[in-house]
């Protein structure tokens, strides 16, 4: 494959926002027992857990608080009650338009793969939990990997209410492009994501997690260690330095080594304990292979349900083949459009191909890639099958397009 600047398509591009009829009852069967690999103690206690974190989350969603909320008194204001009419009018129209025909798709062609607890892998995700959560409901952990800082929630007691106006601003401003292309615009989002303003990824995922009814338990940091163990100890500050390495000093400034991340508890409507972890990390292959213990630690994980989009076409390139072919040893299903795994890559002796929608060839932004092969199939596949909605790079079009890829 032809050698492309990294750098310069991670700066250009959007990272973002059944599988099967698996007849195989024994591998079915196999996978609800590697399912006790989630964490039993995502959520220590359903009755009682602290609320900051969801009257928080509430608030920059546009979602009214409880009585008993500390919070309670600053949601009456004018300028609250005017966003959380537009964030009201926002979801909605999302939802009538994109979530509830992807709900309905989803119970279909997603049925096998949703009929096992089986965990989410999303690499290049951004902070889009929306998507996965909204495609595969019945996963117990979400593991979401993309270089976007990790952030944290605003304090709102201690905000004046000038400066909560401008923080709701922010959080309107960085949703824009998701609520009109499904996708974050990189060039846009480094900027909403500023510490001084959105403040990162927490914040928005956050608010797509209650957005979809759930309700947030705990956040707190996390980082993968050298030896692959996940350790919760708190960190000071996250940099990348000129060679795209991520660095995490703790409170005494000192270098610790390790991969950032962010763990967030959470509970359904239903009250089912759920955990999403966001790890800052640069997936090149350059520096992977010098981080082995993330890489030991992604290797830990059973099979998964594997979820790309609006992926840059990143694992087209030799520069990704690391965490490529993780994808493809962990996965009992992956779930993609093109802008993921190039069509080549995947041994159709090894992988039941189903594809949907319409293909046509990349946007402006990535000019070099072909695949001519991917064009053919959906030329001469008579099994192609329709897709309901749209999402990614084409999503002002109905050329979008979606495989689901299944072990066989």
């Amino acid at each position: 494959m032809k050698k492309i600047n990294i750098s310069f398509v991670l700066l250009i591009s959007g990272l973002l926002f059944s599988c099967g009829n698996n007849t195989d009852k024994q591998k079915v069967e196999k996978e609800k027992t590697d399912s006790t690999n989630v964490k039993k103690d995502s959520v220590t206690s359903v009755q009682n857990f602290d609320r900051k974190f969801d009257n928080t989350s509430k608030f920059i969603s546009g979602i009214p608080q409880s009585s008993s909320s500390e919070l309670s008194k600053i949601d009456t204001m004018k300028s609250w009650k005017s966003f959380a009419r537009s964030s009201d009018s926002s979801w909605k129209m999302l939802d009538e338009n994109r979530f509830s025909k992807m709900k309905k798709w989803a119970k279909t062609e997603l049925a096998s793969a949703n009929s096992v607890k089986r965990n989410v892998f999303y690499p290049f995700s951004g902070p889009d939990i929306l998507n996965a959560f909204i495609l595969f409901p019945n996963a117990d952990t979400y593991t979401l990997l993309a270089m976007e800082p990790i952030g944290e929630l605003p304090d709102l007691t201690s905000l004046n209410s000038n400066a909560r106006i401008v923080y709701l601003g922010s959080v309107e401003q960085s949703l824009n492009d998701l609520f009109k292309k499904s996708y974050f615009i990189t060039k846009n989002m480094i900027g909403h994501l500023q510490k001084n303003k959105v403040n990162g990824t927490v914040p928005l995922m956050c608010i797509f997690l209650e957005r979809t009814g759930n309700t947030i338990v705990n956040i707190h940091n996390v980082y993968v260690d050298s030896t692959g163990h996940e350790l919760d100890r708190p960190y000071k500050n996250v940099g990348i330095d000129a060679n795209g390495n991520v660095n995490i000093k703790d409170d005494s400034s000192k270098k610790i080594a390790g991969t950032p991340g962010v763990r967030i508890d959470f509970l359904t409507a239903d009250s089912k304990p759920k955990t999403v972890y966001y790890f800052q990390v640069n997936l090149e292959d350059r520096l992977l292979k010098k981080n082995q213990g993330f890489v030991s630690y992604l290797n830990k994980m059973k099979s998964v349900n594997s979820y790309l989009k609006s992926a840059s076409y990143l694992l087209h390139y030799n520069e990704f083949a690391v965490v490529r072919n993780l994808i493809f040893d962990k996965s009992e299903c992956i779930l993609q459009d093109d802008s993921g795994i190039a069509y080549d890559f995947f041994d159709k002796n090894k992988w039941n191909i189903q594809l949907y929608g319409r293909y046509a060839k990349p946007v402006a932004d990535f000019p070099h890639i072909k695949e001519p092969n991917l064009a053919k199939a959906y030329k001469s596949d008579s099994t192609v099958k329709p897709l309901p909605f749209t999402l990614g790079y084409h999503w002002g079009t109905k050329e979008v397009n979606m495989l689901r890829a299944v072990r066989k």
